[in-house]
């Protein structure tokens, strides 16, 4: 039987992963910071242990028998003068106490942009990079087998576009995307697991089909609610949004508009030759949602 330590597993990605593991018959370890609040969102064969990124004698604890371990933590700022980030201090405690736990293989979630500059137009630089990159080098430096799945965006983002029956796309977004979806990469992750062709590798994760944001949110809204209207919107509208904090609104600012300018091309045939094929149009994985809601 497959094993796999999670940490972010209950995450707006982390989540529908996990269960999708789960559900693949692998025996899943997820390490969060809230027991019972991830008990009851997280199915039953789950085992559930607590575990805090930023306390190396709780991840001492925590990753005891774990042999391979996926992390999708999230960064939401660019600060890189913060004592701790989760995706710098945070993934290197997990690297050095995994090292010494004797942890064999590290898996993690980050951008395609990471891999392929080259994509975006402007020559933007997608900040929250200059926070990830010195955890990606430690870990490639740390001896520990390493798996790197650089995902386009997800379709699994859609409904937090939608309030009421208006899909709302901030920016002008021309461009391809190769979406992908938290189906398929749980696929990628399944078979990633104990396979020797995917260590030390970085895959870049898309879909079979490169489509403009507007076309695919139409398609979406299709199946998912065919009321829907897809409307867009100026980057201005941002600061309109009554968003949380200042520094969140500058976060979405520049995240919107590097996918604004952000052009894809298709590079992941290494990916479905070793960890699988996309197997979900934009509609198949839309009802896929509704079933599951």
């Amino acid at each position: 039987m497959k094993k796999l330590t999670i940490i972010g597993a209950t995450g707006s990605l982390g989540l529908p992963i996990t269960k999708q593991l789960s559900q693949k018959g692998i025996q899943v370890k997820a390490v969060v910071r809230d027991v019972e609040s991830a008990k009851k969102k997280l199915p039953k064969g789950v085992e559930v242990v607590y575990g805090d990124v930023s306390d190396k004698a709780s991840l001492a604890s925590a990753l005891i028998g774990s042999e391979t371990i996926y992390l999708n933590l999230n960064t939401t700022n660019w600060n890189e003068s913060a004592p701790f980030q989760p995706e710098r201090e945070g993934i290197i405690n997990v690297i050095d106490t995994g090292k010494v736990l004797g942890v064999k293989h590290i898996m993690q979630i980050v951008g395609i942009d990471l891999s392929h500059p080259e994509f975006a137009t402007k020559g933007m630089e997608y900040k929250t990079n200059r926070i990830r990159k010195p955890a990606i080098e430690h870990l490639k430096n740390s001896g520990i087998h390493y798996t790197y799945f650089h995902c386009s965006v997800f379709l699994d983002s859609f409904p937090t576009f939608i309030q009421d029956e208006d899909f709302g796309i901030i920016g002008d977004h021309k461009h391809p995307v190769y979406f992908t979806n938290t189906t398929d990469l749980a696929e990628n992750i399944s078979n990633a697991i104990g396979n020797e062709k995917a260590y030390n590798r970085s895959f870049t994760v898309q879909g079979t089909e490169g489509i403009s944001f507007p076309e695919a949110a139409k398609r979406f809204a299709s199946v998912y609610n065919p009321k829907i209207q897809v409307s867009e919107y100026p980057m201005e509208t941002i600061k309109h949004l009554g968003l949380p904090s200042k520094e969140y609104e500058e976060f979405m600012e520049h995240m919107l508009s590097y996918v604004e300018q952000l052009k894809e091309e298709q590079v992941s045939e290494t990916t479905w030759e070793i960890l699988g094929k996309p197997s979900l149009s934009i509609e198949e994985f839309t009802r896929s949602l509704i079933e599951k809601s």
